[in-house]
């Protein structure tokens, strides 16, 4: 007997009340007095807490802010609650954003509620064959009974594939994780996909779900190479300050700008920011990120390099909650879960390190680091070249203050530099950052660098003729309180504002990136620059 319940609704959800349910507790987190107001010093405790990791401590008064703090905050508070002459945030500030987040990919308002088996959280991700393979993976409040399992239906011929269900233990946290492989699928073909559970008989479908906007594609065929664009940035967070706002900047670019829609997001590490600088990690703020990624992560791969926000419980929250191809499809170098991996598309040769575990020499993850990159010197050696960027959180180059790039650089740029790297992308610091081509403190390759650092134009004919350009690009959302160190020869473009980059790998030859800010009118010209290699 075939049964079968089809609901089609919208992935956010909502209290009897009409407000979510985690964004009440999130907001209460940061109302100290619990009166219904958030304040500018509020906020002060919680960006303390939550993104400076400092120690909890019990407040007995509201600190007192310098007069530029309090303008910033205040500055903040308005731009959520549009009211000048109002110095307060209510919750009714923060439903709204969410609902404005949802709205842009639909003209209905979120009014779904996350109860039982109703899907949220829904995330894509790549394994190691992007041409015909998904991850994909989803949560639910109630836990399925021992005799369903999650399924996902796609494509014209309704396709079904089961998979598994997980879950973990910290601070009460008793939501389920469920998690599906599919395999056998056509490259460059876009899918429509429901999600749902099917009863151990294979054949009853007690509950399935739709959402209009639940579509993955995969990567065409290599014969057929296309452009690929990402979006790529980190350090984002949820609301305070500015996670979702950026979240929002990212889904009007995808709707808006069709021609130029992304195939995959790289994010480099410090993702939901959920720990405290103690022993606390606060669940609702994994689950309430997880959804505000979900209409981009539900449509493209979400990919992840692991950050210091990351460690908490021994980066239980994120190794259960992503599934990188590390996890799912490991090679042999790659033996700890979601921290190291590659990453191998049509044009691009991506190696997503951990700046957060040990990377010294004989460590497993330097065995894998280089491993991957003399894979990538014999694709030289059979006339192959695709791009190599590498993703780590901690920069190796920034002039931030706040960060001390040492021993990565006395570690990890020889390697960088002997095998070609041509980009290297970080987070950490909450700002913008660009190089000029550099090798050990160095401007290098002054001949082939544009006067006005938008052009690197070289014609190497092996890996170590070229020099790498690094960014960081940590602007996402997450507090800015950065202090530059007077700026290197090396430091072409920096500026602290919120925003996320645009990479356009163009073809074998031609990479293209962008940055795409909140407000452009805080920086003379928005940074873009582009590589072409010549051979």
């Amino acid at each position: 007997m075939f049964s079968l319940v089809v609901l089609s609704f919208l992935v956010l959800a909502f209290s009897s009340e009409g407000i979510h349910p985690d964004l009440k507790i999130y907001f209460d987190l940061i109302d100290l007095n619990y009166n219904g107001k958030i304040t500018s010093e509020e906020l002060s405790v919680f960006f303390d807490r939550f993104y400076e990791e400092k120690p909890d401590t019990i407040v007995l008064s509201p600190p007192t802010l310098s007069p530029m703090t309090k303008a910033m905050l205040d500055k903040l508070i308005h731009r959520y609650n549009r009211n000048s002459t109002i110095d307060y945030l209510i919750l009714s500030d923060l439903d709204r954003a969410f609902n404005e987040l949802y709205s842009l990919q639909s003209d209905q308002v979120p009014n779904a509620i996350y109860e039982g088996l109703v899907p949220e959280q829904v995330h894509l991700s790549y394994t190691h064959n992007i041409h015909n393979q998904m991850f994909i993976s989803f949560v639910t409040r109630g836990r399925p009974t021992s005799n369903l399992r999650p399924i996902i239906k796609y494509g014209n011929q309704g396709c079904i594939v089961t998979g598994n269900t997980t879950t973990y233990n910290i601070s009460g946290w008793h939501y389920w994780i469920h998690y599906i492989f599919i395999d056998n699928l056509e490259p460059g073909m876009k899918y429509s996909y429901q999600l749902g559970f099917m009863e151990s008989d294979n054949k009853t479908i007690p509950y399935i779900y739709s959402n209009e906007m639940w579509t993955f594609k995969t990567m065409p065929a290599r014969t057929n190479l296309q452009r690929e664009f990402v979006y790529i940035y980190g350090d984002m967070g949820t609301f305070m300050p500015m996670g979702i706002e950026v979240m929002k900047a990212i889904v009007s670019d995808f709707v808006n700008n069709i021609d130029e829609q992304p195939d995959y997001v790289v994010h480099v590490g410090d993702i939901a920011y959920g720990g405290t600088g103690s022993e606390i990690e606060i669940q609702p703020i994994w689950d309430l990120f997880m959804n505000q990624i979900a209409p981009i992560a539900s449509q493209i791969p979400y990919m992840t390099a692991t950050g210091n926000h990351e460690k908490y419980f021994n980066y239980t929250s994120y190794q259960t909650r992503f599934f990188m191809p590390s996890k799912t499809d490991p090679s042999s170098f790659e033996i700890d879960g979601n921290f190291y991996f590659t990453l191998e598309t049509n044009l691009v040769q991506w190696i997503f390190i951990s700046t957060e575990h040990n990377y010294t020499k004989d460590t497993s993850q330097r065995l894998f680091l280089e491993n991957a990159l003399k894979q990538y010197q014999q694709k030289w050696e059979f006339k192959q070249r695709p791009w190599l960027i590498v993703v780590g959180h901690r920069p190796m180059y920034t002039s931030d203050k706040g960060s001390n790039s040492g021993r990565l650089q006395d570690e990890l740029e020889p390697l960088l530099v002997e095998y070609g790297v041509d980009l290297a992308v970080w987070g950490h610091q909450h700002c913008y950052e660009r190089t000029t081509p550099v090798k050990f403190n160095n401007v290098t390759d002054h001949d082939h660098f544009s006067p006005d650092g938008k052009v690197y134009k070289h014609n190497a004919t092996t890996a170590d003729q070229t020099s790498p350009i690094h960014l960081t690009i940590g602007m996402a959302g997450a507090l800015i309180n950065e202090t530059w160190l007077p700026q290197p020869a090396w430091s072409h473009v920096r500026y602290a504002t919120f925003g996320f980059g645009k990479l356009y790998i163009h073809n074998e030859t031609h990479l293209q990136f962008k940055t795409i800010l909140l407000d452009p009118t805080v920086v003379d010209v928005e940074d873009g620059f582009m590589i072409i290699r010549q051979f």
